[in-house]
């Protein structure tokens, strides 16, 4: 895993988050407005406290997911990031079966990105999302994506986010995958070299993220 990383601009810290963070980090992302049920939140990040109590010290925090937090001087837990495979990778109706493995080998999702509201506007959530892209480049991946509410665009613009209504990825079989999810914005950025973004019927598209 990787250690600490000091931001001396801030006095913050980030760290990888362990299993006695479940509910620290449940509290943080909570602060993200997910479009769920008050009643809903909860069973929506059960999979999350799941996953952090599985890791194999491989280059993502745990296993495929990847989870940081933020301190300030004082060690008290002030953002969070959590990223793993997206839903749509393990939906049949979304996703051939034959490609699923390879999306989730190259391609991860930012689920939530937080910052507690007193410690906006310092720089922490750029830096967070800085730290995973570079742990996903590193490890392999050639793409991150996510979804964000519309006002959120010029934020991930400036952020080097491409953003769209649909998420739209061409397929080594030459297929078009087009995702639409109402009420989201997709935003994807490109982490290495062989991936080139596209228009394809009129939307930016991810070209050559599967790609061996």
């Amino acid at each position: 895993m990787h250690a600490p990383t000091a931001l001396t601009d801030t006095d913050i810290r980030v760290r990888t988050a362990t299993q006695e963070d479940g509910d620290t980090l449940v509290e943080l992302i909570s602060l993200v407005d997910l479009q769920l049920r008050a009643e809903d939140l909860p069973g929506a990040l059960d999979p999350m406290r799941h996953a952090l109590a599985d890791s194999d010290n491989g280059p993502l925090s745990h296993r495929r997911n990847h989870f940081l937090i933020a301190e300030n001087s004082e060690g008290v837990p002030v953002g969070a990031i959590t990223c793993g495979p997206a839903k749509w990778m393990s939906d049949p109706n979304r996703s051939p079966k034959i490609m699923r493995r390879k999306m989730v080998e190259h391609i991860s999702t930012v689920h939530g990105l937080a910052v507690v509201p007193a410690y906006r506007n310092q720089g922490i959530a750029r830096t967070l999302l800085h730290h995973a892209e570079e742990t996903f480049r590193d490890a392999g991946y050639t793409v991150l994506t996510l979804r964000h509410d519309r006002s959120l665009t010029r934020f991930y613009g400036r952020l080097g986010y491409t953003s769209h209504n649909r998420l739209s990825l061409t397929l080594p079989t030459g297929e078009l995958l087009s995702l639409l999810d109402r009420g989201w914005k997709h935003a994807f950025k490109i982490l290495s070299p062989t991936v080139a973004i596209t228009t394809v019927q009129g939307m930016p598209t991810i070209t050559g993220a599967l790609s061996d």
